[in-house]
């Protein structure tokens, strides 16, 4: 067995950063194929407001990573953090925002599938343990 040898702060963050954009990239992915599944199965009704509420969650999630890895080089620890807090201030502020517009300007709109589209792109988070690991 070959011995690996460990990865610099810089690499190790590198990393990170790549399969996060690599999830999120997967998010995109699978919201859109269940969409399109929706828009065959159900309609058109059904698929545009179950993509409308997956994207208003899936987009603050990039602007989240964006906030937190969009910084080339290393800082100091004390802008890592702050970096987290705004982003996740940002991530909330606008999905609160995004799911606003989506009830006052898309109409007609099946709440129901909205809701499922936010969730089920909530719950693919839980997918991330697995796919970051690699």
């Amino acid at each position: 067995m070959a011995n690996k040898k460990p990865l610099s702060a810089s690499a190790l963050l590198n990393a990170k950063k790549r399969a996060v954009f690599r999830f999120i990239g997967l998010q995109l992915a699978l919201i859109f194929l269940l969409s399109l599944g929706i828009f065959v199965v159900y309609g058109g009704l059904y698929a545009y407001s179950f993509l409308a509420g997956a994207l208003a969650s899936v987009l603050p999630s990039l602007y989240m990573a964006w906030r937190v890895f969009g910084h080339a080089g290393t800082r100091a620890a004390k802008d890592v953090v702050r970096s987290f807090y705004r982003g996740e201030a940002g991530k909330l502020v606008l999905t609160a925002l995004l799911l606003t517009a989506v009830f006052i300007f898309i109409k007609p709109l099946a709440a129901g599938a909205l809701f499922a589209g936010f969730g089920i792109a909530i719950l693919s988070h839980w997918l991330s343990p697995l796919l970051l690991k690699y």
